[in-house]
């Protein structure tokens, strides 16, 4: 025996308002989803003031050495200021009493990391808080080769 349900004018006049809220309440939540798993991209842009320890190895004359570090042993203060961003790529300028270098970086997949590349060296960076990054730089040159640990801290 087979069994059918009977529509009364009033229930068919409310399946079709009810099928299309259940099928946008399912689109939406879907996008929801989507939308909350996909990684938030840390946005660096703006001003870092920086502090360093370095050492410096010059391999010429001290005064013709372009480096923000000088001596044997330095502390270092500068400002980095990344000056645009578009996804994980960034540009930007850091300056120091002694130089001015342009620089350009990426986040890491992980919005954790980060690596830029100067005029003549390289930075990995660790996100620590949407206001300090810690850094360790590195470069080599004709002239001097250096290496310094750091802080980048928002202003």
């Amino acid at each position: 025996m087979k069994y059918a349900i009977a529509a009364n004018p009033t229930t068919k006049r409310l399946m079709a308002p009810l099928a299309i809220a259940s099928t946008t309440t399912l689109a939406f939540a879907g996008t929801l989803s989507a939308v909350l798993a996909a990684p938030v991209i840390p946005n660096l842009v703006g001003t870092w003031a920086v502090e360093g320890k370095g050492a410096v190895l010059c391999k010429v004359e001290a005064s013709r050495c372009k480096t923000h570090h000088h001596g044997d042993f330095s502390d270092l203060d500068a400002v980095a200021q990344i000056t645009r961003q578009q996804g994980r790529a960034f540009h930007g300028v850091f300056k120091s009493k002694f130089a001015t270098e342009r620089f350009v970086g990426t986040l890491g997949h992980d919005n954790a990391t980060f690596y830029t590349v100067d005029e003549d060296g390289f930075t990995d960076g660790k996100i620590i808080s949407p206001n300090q990054i810690q850094v360790v730089y590195r470069h080599t040159s004709d002239l001097d080769s250096v290496v310094d640990i750091g802080t980048w801290t928002r202003r």
